[in-house]
């Protein structure tokens, strides 16, 4: 329960954002709620601190294969970084995380200074001393007080020493395709979209809209490691946490697996029943993947998609669909919970940074706009950021930002404003629902995460293409060839 009370924490930020944006008003005007800020602080060239000295290996930094004009931006912060702080050497060196080989470069002294893990693993970095503690840095930029206490508990040890910085975010919930709400019937009065409040009435209003428009009432992206993904938030919202989790360390530290609780088995039986029971689903699910989806409901091939906030760009600018057809909503409560995955990426620092590489690293996010601090630079970036989604057609909404800076989150509240293009009407119930309480925030499950979506996923497959697949053996044999894993990977 700690843990809940603590990522809803990130709701005072949230609140913030948003409370000027709800309302009734089909042209929502966004009133910032703390006066903006009186001066900003403006990053310049100037020498920052000539004495610091060190080295730091930039894992964050762009593959060679990235565009031009992201490895040139990169160059540009590394001039910017040469110039404050003169004696710090920057080494770009690319890297893609995975936890597996991370841990034997930790282990070894060779990870990357910074580098950019998931969310799934900065508590077991963490707990296993494979993390820096950049506290110190934080508190010497000033910003250590800022940071959202819900992020101090995700990437904060018991004793509040900070190892993690938020790089970026998402909650899970549901894109609607409204023009296909409309073609079968499902509106208010109020001329927006009946939409499904939980998993029971997703199945009965995705029968109408299939009845009436011969369009899939649910996308589903069943290929790869989709499928299994999007299972776990159902399965949470049948009751596998707790003692029933999909994923628990026992007290001797080992990790087992359980996919045959009553309310896995209870998730994996509803996937079932979208398929034979209200046929629902996509006709090709077994191939969709993430983008798929998002073209099925942009396309008007479908009018639900399990999806997140950070990807709203995808059907309406992606694909077409006009931002005033397009909605966001909160993930449908099943019979047991109303939880909704929150995932994303975070900057972490090799366990053996010292002190002066901390404060040269916290110097590098500065100058790249990772740390709550205004200047004309990085305003500019902000404005050209809502532009241009403006432009090309993607809903302008105010992001969930990790920090509590009054000034920082007013200057891009002021932003969204101005160049916001939609009726916030049909977004604030998505984000009313974790900031009233409705919905739980939840993390992934914790360990080798991709690895049990696969499994989940093939179980999921199974069951949506052979009607009288048995529902428990499936979850058994994947519950056994995952719990292999686990002892090879991270138990022996």
């Amino acid at each position: 329960m700690k843990r809940h009370i603590g990522i809803l924490a990130v709701i005072l930020v949230v609140c913030f954002l948003f409370t000027a944006c709800a309302g009734d008003s089909a042209d929502p005007v966004v009133e910032p709620t703390v006066a903006p800020p009186s001066e900003l602080e403006e990053q310049s060239d100037e020498v920052v601190d000539p004495d610091l000295t060190c080295t730091i290996t930039l894992g964050n930094w762009p593959a060679d294969t990235a565009p031009a004009a992201e490895l040139a931006l990169f160059e540009g912060y590394k001039a910017t970084m040469a110039k404050q702080y003169p004696n710090v050497t920057l080494v770009p060196a690319y890297y893609s995380y995975t936890l597996s080989n991370y841990i034997g470069m930790a282990k070894g002294g060779t990870a990357p200074s910074i580098f950019q893990p998931p969310f799934t693993d900065p508590q077991l970095l963490i707990k296993q001393g494979l993390a820096g503690d950049v506290t110190d840095a934080l508190e010497e930029f000033g910003v250590l007080e800022k940071l959202s206490p819900a992020f101090i508990e995700l990437l904060g040890d018991e004793n509040g020493r900070i190892y993690g910085l938020p790089r970026e975010g998402y909650v899970l919930g549901m894109h609607i395709n409204i023009d296909l709400f409309e073609h079968a019937g499902l509106m208010t009065e109020d001329g927006l979209p009946k939409y499904p409040t939980t998993l029971q009435e997703l199945a009965e209003y995705g029968r109408i809209i299939k009845e009436k428009t011969g369009k899939a009432g649910l996308v589903f992206p069943a290929s790869e490691t989709y499928g299994g993904w999007l299972y776990t938030n159902i399965a949470w919202n049948f009751g596998a946490v707790g003692e029933n989790a999909l994923e628990v360390q026992q007290e001797d530290g080992r990790w087992v697996c359980n996919f045959t609780s009553d309310a896995a088995v209870a998730a994996m039986e509803y996937l079932r029943s979208l398929k034979w029971e209200y046929d629902i689903l996509n006709a090709d699910a077994t191939t969709t993947d993430w983008a798929g989806a998002h073209s099925a409901l942009g396309t008007g091939e479908a009018a639900m998609n399990f999806a997140a906030d950070d990807s709203v760009d995808q059907p309406t600018a992606g694909k077409g669909l006009p931002v005033d057809k397009f909605a966001l909503i909160p993930f449908p409560a099943g019979p047991e919970g109303a939880y909704a995955l929150t995932g994303g990426t975070c900057y972490m620092f090799a366990p053996n940074i010292t002190k002066d590489q901390a404060v040269a690293l916290m110097g590098f996010l500065k100058i790249i706009g990772k740390l709550p601090f205004l200047d004309d630079d990085i305003i500019a970036g902000m404005r050209a950021d809502y532009a241009a989604k403006r432009e090309r057609g993607a809903p302008v909404l105010p992001p969930i930002s990790a920090w509590t800076d009054e000034a920082y989150n007013a200057k891009k509240l002021e932003i969204v404003n101005e160049y916001s293009n939609v009726d916030m009407r049909l977004f604030n119930d998505f984000f009313d629902s974790f900031a009233n309480g409705k919905i739980i925030l939840k993390g992934e499950e914790p360990v080798f995460a991709q690895q049990l979506y696969r499994e989940l996923t093939a179980v999921i497959q199974r069951v949506i293409t052979r009607e009288d697949a048995d529902v428990y053996k499936a979850l058994e044999q994947a519950q056994k060839s995952f719990q292999e894993y686990l002892d090879d990977e991270i138990n022996s």
